[in-house]
């Protein structure tokens, strides 16, 4: 049993297994996606020094995070491999330890040969896991050298095109100092004109402010008088108004008394005939219980004047 690992038909993969895949150009599958990926964007990484318009420094770390990470890969294809090594080797243990304590004729050489089976086949395959772990390392190491040469190359020409750039910045930085002198003198020549102007400006502001403020004292004293007369006349108006309004209150004050008087005389007057009307009712009350009586006695027993007063009683309730 053996495992083999093809790099050339695997896609090519940033270190969180997202394919690099370039809008234009075929897919490398042997080399990194030095565009970068965004899981790699906040992993930690070898800082390359910063140099000016040199190699592209986020294509540098993509490319170093791609070699440790096949570095990692393969190291972990190793241990695999040297875990599935010790796997075969405790297991053939086990078969020598089965052999050493069995027993028995012909089943003790029918287990034999199965146990001696097992053994060859573990055997070949903990050879073949070994040869195969070996060679990945000796592949791993020789790619890992291949990739810090190249890194190691990058480093050079980035260190030889930033000396370039500096020297052509220089050059462009002094000739930037030299237009930013006669920039200068231009701008210094402007600001003596422009503070003259502005000199002239300021005196004529200052005369327009003068003859402003002396304009806003004209207006303020007028509108001070008329705040002034304005004050006088609603005065004036208001002792009118309040002394209207005092004699308008006299003169109701006086209706209203003439009214009491009047509604008193008259309440007076009611209640003197409201007394006269209840003793009159307590009359006819009485002079009609007087004759509910003698219509209830005997005809023999009603005296003469009943008839009498019956009908002066009716007259009197006529009369009323």
């Amino acid at each position: 049993m053996t495992t083999d690992l093809h790099t050339e038909d695997r896609p090519a993969t940033g270190p969180g297994g997202l394919e690099a895949v370039a809008d234009d150009e075929p897919l490398d599958r042997t080399r990194p996606n030095v565009s970068g990926d965004l899981p790699t964007i906040f992993e930690l990484a070898p800082m390359f020094r910063r140099v000016l318009l040199g190699y592209d420094r986020f294509q540098v770390d993509t490319y170093v995070q791609w070699a440790e990470h096949q570095l990692t890969t393969a190291e972990q294809e190793r241990e695999h491999l040297e875990s599935r090594h010790l796997h075969a080797l405790a297991e053939l243990d086990e078969a020598r330890e089965l052999l050493s304590h069995s027993s028995g004729g012909a089943e003790f050489v029918s287990l034999s040969r199965r146990m001696g089976a097992m053994l060859a086949v573990a055997a070949d395959e903990a050879d073949g896991i070994r040869a195969e772990a070996d060679a990945h390392r000796s592949a791993a190491a020789a790619e890992a050298e291949g990739t810090l040469r190249m890194a190691e190359r990058v480093l050079a020409d980035a260190e030889t095109e930033g000396g370039r750039l500096v020297a052509v910045a220089t050059s462009e930085a002094q000739e930037r100092t030299s237009r930013a002198d006669r920039i200068v003198e231009a701008a210094e020549a402007i600001r003596t004109a422009a503070s003259a102007e502005a000199a002239a400006r300021l005196e004529e502001t200052r005369l327009l402010e003068r003859r402003a403020a002396a304009e806003a004292g004209r207006i303020r004293r007028q509108a001070e008088d008329d705040v002034t007369a304005a004050r006088l006349q609603a005065r004036e108006e208001i002792v009118r108004m309040l002394t209207a309004g005092r004699e308008e209150r006299r003169r109701a004050d006086a209706e209203a008394e003439a009214d009491r008087e009047r509604l008193d005389r008259r309440a007076t007057a009611l209640r003197s005939e409201i007394g006269a009307l209840e003793q009159r009712r307590a009359a006819l009350q009485a002079e009609v219980a007087l004759l509910t009586e003698q219509v209830a006695a005997p005809v023999a027993e009603r005296p003469a004047a009943a008839p009498r007063r019956l009908r002066a009683g009716s007259r009197a309730l006529r009369a009323r």
